[in-house]
């Protein structure tokens, strides 16, 4: 009899891992049959981490761009070369000297070090009032004129260009920042609209903030139906010269859009002079900004730090946000001695990670040029969950669906929501997702899937993959 109970129980368990393979498979089977994805080019791998089975393998080495997945790297990256306790720093200097009189017979510097967020408003109760504290800390040093100029020293990455492989209609658009050694606020500046009340009729600028930025705009938008805005600002053919195009929704009385500001370095210390001069201290020089080392004598009287590395990658990865992926990637560089290209693949391979088809042209995933493979990132995303000394803070950065960051309206009401921790990426005929789902059984699951060219529209994609999600915490 105990014989017969035993091979019972060893019967219903065999259906019941069969049936839970077939569940996923079945799971696949309905996806890839879809016609949306047709004639797209698909990458999905996912492993169960308590049992180690793999549950989806298909296409899973075939390289596709997964545009802002690829924030996985540096975020994860400058944790373990860092630590989650790591701070950035700003400095303020002068060379010369102070006069009896309080005249500063020199030049006031700014001297930034890759702080991604100096001054951002994401962290607007770390900073406080930035610039009237830099002022204090002048006045505190019995500064009263400053016989010389205000110099931005972004030297510490050197003259940081817009990557080559970036497209076009995003370089001038606050996505297509490439950073600066001397960030300020984001590198931002908001355009604020008001649309017309039918479809195709004219906009109107109604102001710029900042308002001192000397930028001559073309406004070539229109209104809309469609409540998505859908404007792209472009470069003109001078320097201060901005065309913008497209559509933004209607009957708007303020419908603001955001820029990037190509020089940051210089409009900080535009905005620092103009507030030491309302403070009643003058400055004969210019504001002027530098790329190259000096090995002059200066004095550092104020240091500002940055907020902790762990909060840094929180925000880059809940607000999938450029600068402060790009700005990370040149942290990695600085700190290994390599491109950061070289650094992430020798990172990746010095914990048994295969390299093979991982294409790196910048480090938020905004150029078409990157490329990598399903297994390849669900391979790092397991090392990063299960070895990695910082796993758990990496993990606490990850969006939480129907809770948090990019993923706050994916998967509400249903079995996915606040099981779901991921980042996912999106671009024109783009849509990816990295990271970790629990199923029913609380079993955790990494994954990573990609999609290019599929035939619907990206937020058809984003629901395919949403009820994707959903059966997978079913089972």
């Amino acid at each position: 009899m105990k014989k017969i109970r035993i091979f019972i129980l060893l019967v219903v368990m065999s259906a019941f891992a069969y049936s839970q393979t077939t569940s996923y498979n079945q799971l696949l089977d309905n996806l890839v049959a879809k016609t949306e994805l047709k004639n797209a080019s698909i990458g999905l791998y996912a492993e169960n981490l308590n049992t180690g089975e793999v549950l989806f393998n298909y296409n899973a080495n075939t390289s596709l761009v997964p545009a802002s997945v690829f924030k996985i790297l540096p975020t994860s990256i400058a944790l373990e070369l860092f630590g989650p306790e790591h701070k950035f720093k700003t400095e303020l200097a002068y060379n010369g000297s102070i006069a009896d009189d309080g005249t500063l017979n020199g030049n006031l510097y700014i001297i930034g070090y890759g702080d991604p967020c100096l001054g951002s408003t994401n962290y607007s109760n770390h900073y406080g009032d930035l610039i009237s504290d830099w002022v204090s800390r002048v006045e505190e040093t019995g500064i009263k004129n400053i016989n010389g100029n205000i110099i931005a020293d972004a030297s510490y990455f050197n003259k940081i260009n817009i990557p080559n492989k970036w497209p076009w209609e995003d370089l001038a658009n606050y996505y297509g920042n490439p950073g600066s050694s001397l960030n300020y606020m984001d590198n931002l500046y908001f355009i604020h609209f008001q649309t017309g009340n039918i479809d195709g009729s004219p906009t109107k600028i109604t102001k710029i903030e900042p308002d001192n930025l000397n930028l001559n705009i073309d406004n070539q938008v229109l209104s809309s139906s469609t409540t998505w805005d859908e404007s792209f600002i472009f470069f003109g053919e001078n320097k201060n010269d901005r065309t913008i195009r497209g559509t933004l929704p209607w009957k708007k009385s303020d419908f603001p859009i955001k820029g990037s500001i190509t020089d940051p370095e210089l409009h900080l210390t535009k905005v620092l002079n103009d507030a030491l001069t309302s403070a009643g201290i003058t400055i004969s020089g210019e504001c002027k900004s530098s790329f190259e080392n000096t090995n002059e004598q200066r004095k550092v009287f104020h240091t500002v730090y940055s907020p902790e590395l762990s909060k840094i990658v929180e925000t880059t990865n809940f607000k999938s946000f450029n600068l402060y992926a790009e700005m990370l990637s040149y942290h990695i560089a600085k700190k290994t001695g390599k491109p950061y290209k070289e650094a992430v693949l020798s990172h990746l391979n010095s914990k048994g990670i295969s390299t093979e088809g991982l294409n790196i042209e910048d480090a938020c995933g905004l150029s078409h040029f990157n490329s990598m493979t399903a297994q390849q990132m669900t391979e790092w995303l397991k090392y990063m969950r299960k070895k990695s000394v910082y796993g758990d803070v990496f993990f606490a950065s990850l969006p939480v669906a129907g809770t948090s960051g990019t993923l706050s309206r994916y998967c509400i009401g249903t079995k996915a929501q606040n099981r779901l921790h991921a980042k996912s990426g999106s671009m024109t005929r783009v849509r990816a997702y990295g990271g970790y789902i629990l199923n029913s059984v609380g079993d955790e699951i990494v994954f990573c899937f990609i999609a290019n060219n599929y035939s619907c529209n990206n937020y058809g994609m984003r629901k395919i993959f949403e009820g994707l999600f959903n059966k997978i915490a079913e089972i």
